[in-house]
């Protein structure tokens, strides 16, 4: 076999992680320092963010018969990239305030990065289920790096026995469809799929149920979701920026990139259980957010809806490219948000550390207390809600317009009683902010120092952009609706025959 350099330019934005993890290494076994670690990180990520403009000439293109690059997987891999580095910056404080033996945090948040840009990438079922294992074990020891702490620790011990339970499933879910295929590529799953659609194997169809459930748990969806909020509840904000996000994000990309093709084949059995999914992801996850006390847990249940409004998405069988700027825009408007309420919570946690900072009462009266951090609270609900003037009100709008589009008018009650529920959640919230501070230890100005200063610019950065999207959103749909993936065409070709 023999690796072109057109191969080695498209492959190097995941070659400069490596090297980065393996420079890491090599310094933490000679001599431990946490700031030349987290440079050391930054310079890594910025590197491999920079080594996209380069990739664009060579793609698209097959790196083995393992990865495929086109413009859809640079998209996706520029916002994983973006996701981490946010990540290493807002976690080096909380780093450098608790903790000792830091370093190997950014190992294992790189380790993670490596393994998602590996699944937005991969074109075969053993490097998704390598890029698969690599994104959630590493994730497991960032989960658990507040050990000392019982819901920690709970929460590790729960992602690990049922991700490695669901991580059993997958594999037997690859098993059954190579003993139909013969092969483990995805063009092969299509093809086996197009040539029997009028009577599907089973053994085929469980196969594919499998990798389905495989993928609900990752993304927390309903009824693979009940390891969300404990986890959510357990896991530093720091952590949960890059959880929430990359992660997530990288599965469904992936997730959106193999089965679409399935509805535009009219698989009956994969449709239903998509819907019976999203109407229960939906319905669940807004009127549960309803009675929560942690935010955390809130923004748990919160993102259970979030996914379940995002599988609309997956029903389409007629507008390809709409679902494909639907899904990208919901994705581009869900990273913004995130990143900035946990953002937010981390520098919460940095100024008032004794406190019960992940409470939703603690934030009442905000306003009073910090108005810039309050104003950046709100945006970032106001864009989880989809109120007009944010990118979050672009992202539900054409999802609302898709559903519309394909006459799902079932799937539209459920979408709009959802979303009432929901913007009642983050309005009581955002309410919460602007009220009548309750606790007397809760009621002082909040101090900044220089370090943490520096974060609430970046999530100023974050607001405005979330605005300027929402009001000029063509930027963004232009990228998106120029990111296609290649595998589109083989399915219009399959078609065709």
């Amino acid at each position: 076999m023999v690796i072109t350099i057109q191969q080695l330019i498209a492959f190097s934005p995941l070659l400069i992680l490596l090297l980065t993890v393996i420079i890491i290494i090599l310094f933490i076994s000679y001599n431990r320092n946490h700031f030349f670690t987290f440079l050391c990180s930054i310079i890594g990520l910025t590197l491999s963010l920079l080594s996209l403009h380069v990739t664009q000439n060579s793609i698209p293109i097959d790196v083995t018969i393992l990865f495929h690059i086109d413009k859809y997987s640079l998209f996706y891999i520029f916002i994983i990239i973006l996701s981490s580095m946010i990540s290493c910056i807002f976690s080096y404080l909380w780093l450098k305030n608790c903790f000792y033996n830091c370093e190997e945090f950014y190992l294992l948040l790189l380790c993670s990065t490596v393994g998602c840009i590996t699944l937005v990438i991969a074109n075969h079922m053993s490097a998704l289920f390598i890029g698969m294992e690599l994104s959630s074990l590493p994730i497991l020891g960032l989960i658990s790096y507040t050990h000392f702490k019982k819901n920690s620790l709970e929460a590790a011990i729960k992602y690990m026995i049922l991700s490695c339970s669901i991580s059993v499933l997958f594999l037997f879910g690859i098993t059954l469809i190579y003993s139909i295929t013969g092969s483990l590529t995805f063009s092969s799953l299509i093809y086996e799929l197009i040539i029997s659609i009028s009577q599907p194997d089973c053994i085929l169809l469980c196969g594919l149920g499998l990798i389905i459930v495989a993928f609900a748990f990752k993304l927390s969806v309903f009824p693979f979701h009940i390891w969300t909020p404990d986890v959510y509840n357990g896991t530093p904000s720091a952590v949960l920026m890059y959880l929430s996000t990359a992660v997530k994000i990288a599965v469904f990309s992936l997730f959106f990139k193999i089965f679409i093709f399935l509805t535009f084949f009219h698989i009956n059995f994969f449709n239903s259980i998509l819907e019976i999914m999203l109407c229960f992801s939906i319905f669940f996850g807004s009127f549960m957010a309803l009675f929560q006390t942690s935010m955390k847990r809130f923004l748990g249940y919160s993102s259970i809806a979030q996914f379940g409004y995002l599988f609309v998405s997956l029903l389409t069988s007629n507008n390809f490219s709409f679902s494909l700027e639907t899904v990208g825009i919901y994705l581009v408007s869900y990273l913004l948000s995130n990143i900035g309420i946990f953002g937010l919570i981390s520098i919460m946690s940095n100024v008032d550390c004794k406190f019960q900072y992940d409470t939703i009462d603690f934030y009442r009266g905000l306003f009073w207390r910090s108005p810039i951090l309050s104003v950046i609270m709100a945006i970032m609900l106001f864009s989880l809600s989809g109120i007009p003037i944010t990118i979050g009100f672009i992202s539900k709008f054409y999802l609302l317009f898709l559903i519309v589009k394909e006459h799902f008018w079932f799937l539209g009650i459920a979408f709009i009683v959802g979303s009432m529920v929901s913007i009642y959640s983050y309005l009581r919230i955002i309410t919460y902010l602007y009220s009548e501070p309750v606790y007397n230890s809760s009621t002082r100005k909040i101090v900044l120092d220089e370090n943490n200063k520096k974060c609430v610019f970046i999530l100023l950065v974050i607001s405005l952009l979330i605005l300027i999207l929402g009001v000029f959103p063509d930027m963004i749909i232009h990228v998106i609706s120029i990111s296609k993936p290649v595998l589109f065409n083989n399915v219009i070709y399959f078609k065709n025959l």
